[in-house]
């Protein structure tokens, strides 16, 4: 799905299934700065929240709400559209998402503390049992000492709706996430950089049907990299990463779904002109379960990345991606997925934004499947946003939606549309 690469200060993707709802914007800086950053400050790995700050600020109290409509909330095909005209439970809602949250950004010497803590209060107006509490928090440091050590320690929590493209039950399903992180980076040389990471991250459903998909993985990391004159990366990467699921049972014999999976990437960060950057991350994945070599992989994962800043006031971005992606289905043990996006920035005037986006993958459910059925499902994703920034301290987001799935598995394809229209004020 689609998410919003400048400043997203309160992600609203609990709100439906598809992530149309995160066009909360911060856009502290103007929206050209910020369209330089969506281009050259993108993470490898993917999209990332990241929020920009005013030189100055400290302390950032803020409000947000938004207002929003789903013409199909819960992601049903044609033939479940059909019957929920009739049904309890409505295929289109509107829905209402108030939030408020404060911001914490200081530099004390060497070190720089963030946190963002923020919670929000979703309503439906046809589907009220889908009401929810959402809660969000970031928390880094930036840590340095002296002129060769530094690293960063990152806490994160998210409690949101579960997108209904994912879970297509009828039932309230949050998700918490928790993911703790440690990093080390030590300059061995003007030229070379030794680092190290060790993280835990926890997700957990609250519906019932869902549970199996629960995960905690505990993993290791150590990376060599070389330096460029101009900054640039190229290094490699190993992690070990070691994961505890629930146990499952399968005609009455329970099953460890435990595992351990080890990488190793090549890695590149390169700025290749002033306009220009390039960005990779692939290498051998190795997946063996302790007690189900059924559901083990091995494969060549990949993503790369390229920004250009096409003009003074345009930028796009161009991603294309392979990878076994184990994450949490209770369907299937892990995916193949393959595909590419395009997203396009183009500033107006000194007050307005535009962002179009285009994604296309295809998912190969390759893993044991628990249901004994062969998956493929193809994803086509559009939206087009536009940011005014009305006052200095006032952003207002308009944006529109596209989701289209076809699936091999009749009721996993759907197709939806979205409008959404957002206000944040920051005090």
């Amino acid at each position: 799905m689609v998410f919003w690469e400048f400043g997203l200060s309160i992600p609203v993707s609990g709100i439906t299934g598809s992530n149309w709802g995160s066009i909360s914007l911060r856009l502290s800086m103007n929206i050209k700065k910020a369209a330089q950053f969506v281009m050259l400050g993108g993470s490898l790995a993917g999209i990332h929240s990241t929020v920009l700050a005013m030189d100055g600020d400290v302390i950032r109290p803020y409000v947000s709400a938004t207002y929003s409509y789903d013409d199909n909330l819960r992601r049903f095909n044609n033939t479940q559209q059909a019957l929920a005209t009739t049904g309890s439970s409505k295929t289109s809602d509107t829905m209402l998402m108030t939030g408020v949250g404060i911001i914490l950004d200081k530099y004390i010497s060497q070190q720089k503390f963030y946190f963002d803590i923020s919670a929000n209060r979703t309503k439906f107006d046809r589907n009220s049992e889908l009401d929810n509490d959402g809660k969000e928090l970031t928390g880094k440091w930036d840590w340095k000492i002296g002129k060769r050590l530094d690293g960063k320690i990152e806490l994160y929590h998210k409690e949101a709706l579960v997108p209904f493209s994912d879970f297509q039950g009828l039932a309230l399903n949050q998700r918490k996430q928790d993911r703790r992180t440690f990093e080390a980076r030590w300059m061995l040389h003007p030229r070379w950089r030794v680092r190290g990471a060790l993280a835990n991250t926890e997700t957990r459903y609250s519906a019932a049907a869902q549970q199996l998909a629960n995960l905690e993985e505990n993993s290791q990391e150590l990376a060599l990299d070389y330096l460029s004159p101009s900054k640039s990366v190229i290094g490699v990467m190993y992690r070990h990463a070691r994961g505890e699921k629930p146990q499952q049972v399968i005609f009455g014999v329970p099953f460890s779904n435990d595992y351990d999976q080890n990488e190793l990437k090549l890695n590149v960060d390169w700025t290749v002109t002033g306009k220009t950057k390039i960005q990779f991350l692939g290498g051998l994945v190795d997946r063996k379960h302790d007690e189900l070599p059924q559901r083990d992989f091995r494969g060549f994962n990949a993503r790369g990345n390229v920004a250009w800043q096409a003009t003074g006031k345009s930028d796009l971005r161009l991603s294309v991606w392979r990878e076994n992606n184990a994450q949490s289905f209770v369907t299937t043990s892990y995916t193949l997925n393959r595909g590419t996006s395009l997203t396009a920035n183009y500033i107006v005037t000194g007050k307005i934004m535009m962002q179009g986006s285009a994604k296309y993958e295809k998912r190969d459910f390759e893993g044991d499947s628990a249901i004994g059925l062969t998956r493929q499902d193809t994803d086509k994703n559009f939206s087009l946003a536009v940011i005014y920034q009305a006052l200095n301290d006032l952003k207002i987001t308009a944006s529109l939606t596209r989701s289209d799935r076809d699936s091999s598995i009749q009721q996993a394809g759907f197709k939806s549309n979205g409008i959404s229209l957002t206000g944040m004020y920051e005090f």
